[in-house]
Order: structure tokens, then sequence, then C-alpha cells
């Protein structure tokens, strides 16, 4: 177990060097930086996606509308109350939470598929909500636009220097997969695992369900609405289309073909996935089915997802290497 975790903190490590020199090569070319800003964003909502659906295999469908919670919050914070976007991305969490916690109360009497059908529900709620809430700042069918980017002391983050915008999403990424991890690998992430694995033995160790449902739903509401609020600064305008079955479907393609339950397996399936769905994005609705093709071909090669690959490998190479070993059978020749 020991070698497991000094490799992947070896592997977090060098990806995070090599990510925060990246730059250096390539700080010119801003589409690129623009679709690594994306991979960070979206990687850490699939991780914390991860969190709720395979490590405690609670069925939860609101991801999206969390995030896209959070970034109405801090949208509607700094254009009508002129509150600084750092305050408006904490309150996007911090709303996003509350609501994560308000979903979750009714659903501990649900199980199953029940819960997917109520979060969802949630889901789809809100794009209405965003679209009828015109009268209360959320800017309508239009939704808002001109919305404060960041800023540090006098120096305000523009849309044609993306460095800055990389770097402040690296650090996000970072200390967010940090904050999954440590809780996956923490009592927190054992107790609903093994109300996961187990629910009745776990009950009978005095694992409280209530509450450990309640601390889940919270981590993975806070985190992609924090991820959320930062999202609509970055892109400038907010609207109903943040709710969108499109992104909702990007990130489930991202989890399912990372692979659930095996950490980071969500942050490396949205690296191919954002690239890919830039590559395809000329057949416009169309790439959905493409992504979702390809992540059912990789699903019956690999099932745990593309985590699975270094695990095929080995087998490969084991089973190779028996064959080798394996002596051929002596033949008698008669004289």
């Amino acid at each position: 177990m020991v070698t497991k975790l000094s490799k992947k903190s070896i592997f977090f490590l060098v990806s995070l060097l090599i990510l925060s020199l990246l730059p250096i090569a390539i700080h010119d070319n801003r589409h690129l930086m623009h679709l690594l800003i994306l991979c960070f964003i979206w990687g850490v909502v699939a991780a914390s996606w991860d969190l709720i659906l395979g490590y405690a295999r609670i069925f939860s469908f609101g991801q999206i509308g969390f995030f896209g919670l959070g970034g109405y919050t801090s949208a509607m914070l700094t254009l009508q109350l002129g509150v600084s976007p750092w305050l408006g991305i904490l309150a996007g969490g911090g709303v996003a939470l509350a609501t994560g916690l308000l979903i979750a109360l009714p659903c501990l009497r649900l199980r199953g598929m029940y819960v997917g059908m109520a979060t969802f529900a949630v889901h789809l709620v809100l794009p209405l909500l965003a679209r009828a809430g015109r009268p209360i700042g959320t800017g309508g069918s239009w939704g808002l636009h001109s919305i404060a980017p960041l800023y540090v002391g006098g120096y305000t983050f523009s849309s044609l220097e993306l460095v800055p915008w990389y770097y402040v999403a690296l650090g996000m990424f970072a200390l967010f997969l940090f904050v999954i991890y440590k809780v996956i690998n923490s009592t927190i992430g054992l107790a609903f695992m093994a109300l996961r694995d187990s629910e009745p033995l776990a009950k009978n160790l005095g694992i409280n369900e209530y509450k450990f449902t309640l601390i889940v739903f919270a981590i993975s509401a806070f985190i992609p609405g924090i991820m959320g609020a930062f999202y609509v600064h970055y892109m400038g305008v907010v609207g109903p289309e943040i709710f969108s079955l499109a992104n909702f479907l990007l990130a489930f393609v991202m989890l399912m073909l990372g692979g659930t339950a095996v950490f980071p397996g969500a942050v490396i399936g949205a690296f191919p996935i954002i690239f890919l769905n830039d590559a395809l994005f000329p057949l416009l609705g169309f790439r959905l089915v493409v992504l979702g093709a390809i992540v059912v071909g990789v699903m019956i090669g690999l099932p745990r997802g593309l985590m699975e690959i270094p695990e095929a490998i080995n087998r490969l190479m084991a089973r190779r290497t028996s064959k080798k070993m394996t002596p051929l059978p002596e033949t008698n020749q008669e004289e």
C-alpha cells in the first residue's frame, strides 16, 4: 500500500511540475492554453462527481447544477453588489454547498436510482429558474455578460493574457485534487466506502449513515460550485446554457472514460475528452455521439476505464512471460 501511495504521489508531483512549466513553451498559443484551463476546471468537477458516485455509490446527478449555481451566484454578487470576484467565488461554493445539503436531506430516505432521479430533477429545474429569474438579476434567457474578471492588487486578469488564469486554475486544480485524495483516504472516506460495500455491517460498526451522506453531499457540491464560479469569471458570461445536457454528458463521459472509484481516473479522463470535444466541434451536436461511442468502446475493452491500462499491460506481460517459461512437451521418438 505504501508503494502505491508513493508512486501516486510522485506521479502527482511530476505532473504538476510539468504543467507548471508548460506555459514557458506555449504561452503564445492562446487556444491550447484555453483548452488546458478547461481541463483543470472540468477535471476537478469530474473528480468531485467520482467522490459521490464512484466511492460513495450515491447516484447523484446534480454536479452540473452545483457548477452552474456557483457560477450564477458569483456573477450576480459581483455585478449587482460589487462584491470582489474572489469573495464571489467563495460565496458560489457556499451556496452550492447549502443547496447540496438541502437536496441531501430528502434523499436520505431514498435509495439507488431514486436519488439519481431526484438530483437530476433539480438539475432540470435550475435552467428554468434562471430563465424566469430576470427580476432577481439572473438575466433571463440572455444570461449575464461583462462579468468582472479576477484581479490581484492593481493587476486585472485579461482575456488576452491567459498565463495568470492558467496558474490560478492549476492552483485550484492541485488544491482540490489533494483535498479529494485526502478525503478518500481518511476515516470519512473509509466510512462512506464501508456503507457502499456493506451497509448493514457498517451500521453495526456504528457508522452513522446520515452524517456521512451529508458530508459527501456537501463536499461534492462545494467543489463544483467553486469551479463553476471561477469558470464564469474566466469566460465573462453565464447563461442557462451552463446547465445544458451537453455539459452534463461531457462531465459524465470524462468520469466513465477515466474510471470510477479509481482516483485520479476521472481527472485523467477529462484531458482527452476536452481535446476531443474541441477537435470534433465542427460536428456540432453529433460530437457527443462520437464521444459516447468512444467511451463505450473503451468500457468494453477496459471496464474500469483508462486507469485499467497499466493493469492490462501487466497482465499481458505476465501472460507472455508465462508462455515463454512453460516447457514444451517432450516427444518420444522410436528408433
